[in-house]
């Protein structure tokens, strides 16, 4: 196994003391180091917190129909791995037929620790990547067309939808795959999604962070709301979080000691989409994405999709 860091953990550092001196803190802070780590896979795996259970279960069912459109030779590239669970789901099927190479990306260099040891039995050829989606271009540079570029347990969701189709679109040649799986949205359910956002492991897993850096659990509290953003593809909806100080407290970042102020607010410019299934569709139709096949769950709460480049997109 190897492991390829394309973002040093001193880089990473650096650019959280820019954000917090702004008051901003960025989501890819809250999955770095063991307590990262630990608080992100406790809550992924819990039960108060579906998505991923009931996206990882549709994975499960369908990849005997995903395996047939998979050449026999090709690299599997996933990106936001995690601990790689879903990844292995995949794993298990192709290494049966295909001559692949894996490449589990993440910006949290455990995450990405913890993937190459999920997959650690396989008889497959597999390097740990430690960056961000934004250096998919630096990214390409490793792999062999065809691939597979996957971005399973929500992921596509976290991303501004024509940044991230317009920069995989980029990258992609004619005969590689993209992979996505996320959670729709349906107005009934828009209470449910809030219940869940709220839950008191993905309170935990959101102030952890400032907490281990030398915040008192009572001087600030945690923020979130589902709300809705009209589009030219209708109304979709989008989380906002922020943290509201309230009393005067101060964070530790690298050498720095960063005072907060009570009545300051630290934005978290973090966000989850929630689209329909037609939307979903109408983006990847509007970047040149073609469908491959389709996966829904029987309740059609979730979506696996596989596209590809459309030949004339």
């Amino acid at each position: 196994m190897n492991k390829i860091e394309l973002r040093t953990k001193a880089e990473l550092e650096a650019l959280l003391c820019k954000y917090f001196k702004q008051h901003q803190f960025p989501d890819y802070a809250l999955y770095l180091g063991d307590s990262g780590t630990k608080n992100w896979l406790d809550l992924d795996n819990s039960t108060e917190f579906t998505v991923a259970s009931s996206l990882t279960y549709l994975l499960r069912q369908n990849v005997p129909a995903l395996a047939r459109h998979l050449a026999k030779r090709l690299d599997m590239v996933s990106i936001g791995v995690g601990s790689g669970e879903k990844e292995r789901i995949l794993l298990e099927t192709l290494v049966k037929r295909s001559d692949l190479t894996y490449y589990a990306v993440d910006i949290s260099s455990e995450m990405v620790d913890k993937a190459l040891v999920t997959v650690a039995d396989m008889a497959i050829k597999k390097t740990g990547v430690v960056a961000f989606l934004e250096d998919l271009p630096r990214i390409k540079q490793l792999w062999t067309s065809p691939v597979l570029l996957c971005l399973l347990g929500n992921n596509f969701c976290n991303y501004d939808p024509d940044y991230l189709l317009e920069t995989v679109h980029a990258q992609l040649q004619y005969d590689d795959l993209f992979l996505f799986d996320c959670q729709l949205l349906q107005q009934q359910r828009k209470e449910q999604i809030e219940r869940m956002y709220h839950s008191q492991l993905n309170v935990h897993f959101n102030l952890d962070p400032f907490i281990r850096r030398g915040m008192n659990p009572d001087d600030g509290v945690f923020h979130l709301e589902l709300l809705p953003l009209e589009t030219d593809l209708g109304t979709i909806y989008r989380t906002k979080k922020w943290l509201e100080i309230l009393k005067d407290t101060r964070i530790s970042c690298g050498t720095d000691s960063i005072l907060f102020k009570a009545g300051e607010i630290i934005n978290m410019p973090g966000f989850t989409y929630k689209y329909t299934r037609s939307q979903v569709r109408s983006y990847l139709n509007r970047h040149g994405f073609q469908e491959v096949e389709l996966f829904l769950s029987p309740d059609e709460t979730n979506l696996l999709i596989l596209t590809r480049k459309t030949p004339t997109g």
